[in-house]
């Protein structure tokens, strides 16, 4: 994940291998899946918590370097719309 701030977009995959793909993946598992969600403000405003994902990207665990990439991407388009 990248920075913290309110109403940016970030991903975050749960049971994702690393991107350099060298972190453990559970056995048998051939893709997995990272969310895209915005960060919102909690209740109290004093911090930060993970809104619904609203877009899951597919990637395959033998090579999840393209996956990280098209979410890094889809942030990217997203968090343009957000800033100024």
């Amino acid at each position: 994940m990248s920075e913290k701030r309110a109403y940016l977009w970030d991903f975050d995959g749960a049971c994702a291998p690393g991107e350099d793909g060298q972190s453990p993946v559970f056995v048998g598992w051939e893709t997995f899946t990272l969310g895209v969600f915005q960060w919102v403000p909690t209740k109290d405003g004093a911090h930060l918590k993970k809104g619904k994902v609203v877009r899951r990207i597919k990637g395959r665990t033998h090579d999840p370097a393209p996956a990280y990439e098209a979410a890094r991407a889809e942030c990217a388009r997203r968090n343009a719309e957000v800033r100024p």
